[in-house]
């Protein structure tokens, strides 16, 4: 049975559910540090409004902040995609933290979007010190790479392409017209061990793939997390592995609300409302 809001309303869901919880996944640490770790009032905070759309979830902050992550539609099926029984717009934030915490990928989708807006605050407010870096992500890969790409980003492989021929995406849906070798994720194991660059989509952490995923690094040289559901904190990352984050940076919370509720995908939201940003460790000094 799917988790509902009630579920998980008692304060802290990890303990409440260690069966079902590891407390020791990277979205537990991810709220365990939000509350820990910075001096935020979560239960002064609320969340204004939710837009669940068809490309991603947008979720505002009373604090005038906003955060995104990807929509989950190939998760759950199309008739019980969530049920929530109390309405989202005025909860308190630190009770919508605790759905990134959820079994079902909606709500994760709901809090991870909340846990990605107090990022985006808490580097407004100078909160995390972590500088960004001009890198891309074509600078990480050479000729001679086997490049292991968990979900398809369509505009990137062809600019991969013309680096290394070498490219294998695992990919859950079917892609028409690949233009890469594309193999089911559940390849992963076979695939992820043997490569020297690794580019995961940050709807891993929605699905609740991330952790199986990144343990199957082996000793690839760099691994990379992509996307606008990145969370723009890169230190619990960069502790597990993870050699560069690569999100989007909301600075329109308001439009982004708008483009999300309107099905606008990746391009929209960093054309209208938000802008590329890159966490990249370089040593133990930058972690």
């Amino acid at each position: 049975m799917l988790k509902t809001l009630n579920s998980i309303k008692q304060k802290n869901l990890v303990e409440k559910n260690p069966e079902k919880m590891n407390e020791n996944g990277i979205l537990s640490v991810l709220v365990h540090e939000l509350r820990n770790n910075f001096s935020l009032d979560l239960a002064e905070i609320k969340v204004t409004d939710v837009r669940i759309g068809l490309a991603y979830t947008g979720v505002l902050l009373s604090t005038g902040y906003g955060g995104v992550t990807c929509t989950p539609l190939y998760d759950v099926s199309c008739c019980s995609r969530v049920f929530f029984p109390e309405t989202l717009r005025n909860q308190t934030a630190d009770y919508i933290l605790e759905l990134a915490l959820s079994e079902n990928h909606v709500e994760a989708a709901v809090g991870i979007a909340t846990l990605n807006a107090f990022f985006h605050m808490l580097h407004g407010l100078k909160m995390i010190s972590a500088p960004p870096s001009d890198t891309d992500i074509l600078d990480l890969i050479y000729p001679e790479d086997r490049i292991a790409m968990v979900g398809y980003f369509g505009p990137l492989v062809p600019k991969i392409l013309k680096i290394t021929e070498k490219l294998t995406v695992l990919e859950k849906r079917k892609i028409e017209s690949a233009e890469a070798k594309t193999l089911p994720s559940e390849k992963a194991g076979e695939i992820l061990p043997a490569s020297d660059v690794i580019i995961l989509s940050a709807s891993t952490l929605v699905n609740g793939t991330f952790d199986e995923l990144l343990a199957l690094r082996g000793s690839a040289r760099e691994v990379v997390l992509l996307g606008p559901s990145s969370p723009l904190y890169p230190k619990p990352f960069f502790q597990r592995g993870i050699t560069a984050v690569m999100g989007t940076r909301i600075y329109d919370p308001f439009n982004m609300l708008t483009i999300v509720s309107e099905a606008g995908g990746t391009k929209k939201l960093q054309r209208h409302c938000g802008e590329k940003i890159a966490f990249r460790k370089m040593s133990k000094k930058s972690i």
